[in-house]
């Protein structure tokens, strides 16, 4: 094994194997340090050393444990401050007991009709006080070492379980179903191995399969083709229906035209009828009193003649050579003076 410096130079010291000076004593390097002096710095520094192995410190978002040639000494974790140990022989592993964010790498798991689906989780924990030193010793390797990557398989198999009983096709909608469902199996298997609290499951991102998304895209081109032709049908119905309310209408306008014109004809002839038969009633009271008149008084009839007359004779008369009774009345018989 390699001698270092300094204790080279302090057997050389020891030993008289030191340069002498010319008087023929041994002359101290440097001249600067006596011999005991420097045999002092050297304990000095030995002590700073070693007592610098014998503190070590606990940050107030960690705890630890201890561990002496191999067992552990701690039977309690140990909290945040400055903590004594026996130096060399004693390790210290400390472990975060703040909120932590583990992302994991893509996961790739299949859906209850064999899809391919991979996916981008993120898990929010703690490690409580109780699971400490099960995390440090009993977990994998001694320490803090490979506490996330213990952990990982945990997940990715819980998820694994949870899209097995989903089809790719529903995932999107059943989105909020998955994401608890992966908390309470992700929690309990965690909880159950290593003692650590759940706080929140993420799930970054969920990428399917080329083959998946061009046989969905292709499904909402078709579904939109249809959905088109669907609202052309419904808007040709609607005009047709249209069309068939306007003649629906002008129908029931005609006949709301003709039944107004048959009661005004109706109305029409029953107001004629009564005026005729009016008209009629009031010759007829006329006539009665015209009769009553020429009965009590016979030659009112043939004055109201002569009084109608335009004194022209008739060019053709009938009856017999002596004429009209009408002339009788109005000329004066042979013989007889006319009146005056």
């Amino acid at each position: 094994m390699a001698e270092s410096p300094i204790s080279r130079l302090f057997n050389n010291f020891s030993q008289g194997n030191g340069p002498r000076s010319p008087g023929g004593g041994f002359q101290r390097p440097g001249g600067a340090l006596p011999i005991g002096l420097a045999g002092i710095a050297i304990i000095v520094m030995i002590a700073i050393f070693v007592l610098s192995n014998c503190f070590y410190v606990v940050q107030p978002n960690q705890m630890a444990g201890v561990t002496r040639l191999g067992v552990v000494v701690t039977p309690v974790p140990v909290g945040p401050g400055v903590h004594f140990k026996l130096p060399f022989i004693e390790t210290v592993d400390p472990i975060q007991t703040s909120i932590s964010r583990l992302s994991l790498p893509d996961v790739k798991v299949y859906t209850a009709d064999n899809q391919l689906v991979t996916l981008g989780i993120s898990l929010t924990y703690q490690v409580p006080r109780s699971a400490v030193l099960h995390l440090l010793y009993d977990v994998g390797k001694a320490g803090n070492l490979d506490i996330n990557s213990t952990i990982e398989p945990i997940i990715a198999d819980r998820a694994l379980r949870v899209f097995a009983s989903h089809k790719t096709i529903n995932i999107s909608e059943r989105r909020a179903i998955i994401d608890e469902q992966m908390h309470v199996e992700i929690s309990k298997a965690l909880k159950r191995l290593f003692g650590i609290n759940v706080i929140d499951i993420q799930i970054r991102s969920i990428a399917y399969t080329n083959a998946f998304d061009r046989a969905v895209e292709e499904a909402v081109e078709a579904k939109a083709s249809a959905v088109k032709e669907q609202n052309l049908v419904q808007e040709k119905e609607f005009m047709a229906e249209q069309v068939v309310a306007t003649a629906d209408g002008a129908a029931k306008a005609r006949i709301a035209q003709a039944k107004g014109e048959a009661q005004a004809t109706v109305l029409r002839a029953t107001a004629q009828a009564r005026s005729i038969a009016i008209v009629a009633k009031a010759r007829a009271i006329a006539i009665a009193q015209v009769g009553k008149a020429a009965g009590d008084n016979p030659a009112i009839i043939p004055y109201s003649v002569a009084t109608q007359w335009n004194g022209k004779l008739p060019t053709t008369t009938v009856g017999g050579s002596s004429g009209s009774s009408l002339f009788r009345v109005l000329l004066p018989a042979p013989g007889v003076p006319a009146a005056k």
